[in-house]
């Protein structure tokens, strides 16, 4: 049997009614740029990321409670959750 992608077997998540981010999203993006994604958060992709003075790497996640998507940077530049 070939294996089916998390989207595939159940959907995208929902989003709300109003399309608001849910309560832990908005903390997430408050949080401090070494903060760990909470627990609702699935990572989509994960893509280093090449800059002058250095690299990071940025990372795209989903939350399943909300539908909402937010990305976290390690760079030099923009560093923290978006």
């Amino acid at each position: 049997m070939a294996q089916q992608s998390f989207q595939t077997r159940y959907g995208s998540p929902p989003m709300s009614d109003d399309d608001a981010a849910c309560r832990a999203c908005c903390g997430q993006m408050r949080a401090h740029w070494d903060e760990r994604p909470h627990a609702r958060l699935m990572v989509v992709a994960s893509t280093p990321v090449v800059e002058a003075f250095g690299g990071g790497v940025e990372t795209r996640y989903l939350c399943l409670e909300c539908g909402h998507t937010l990305m976290h940077s390690t760079g030099r530049f923009g560093q923290g959750w978006h």
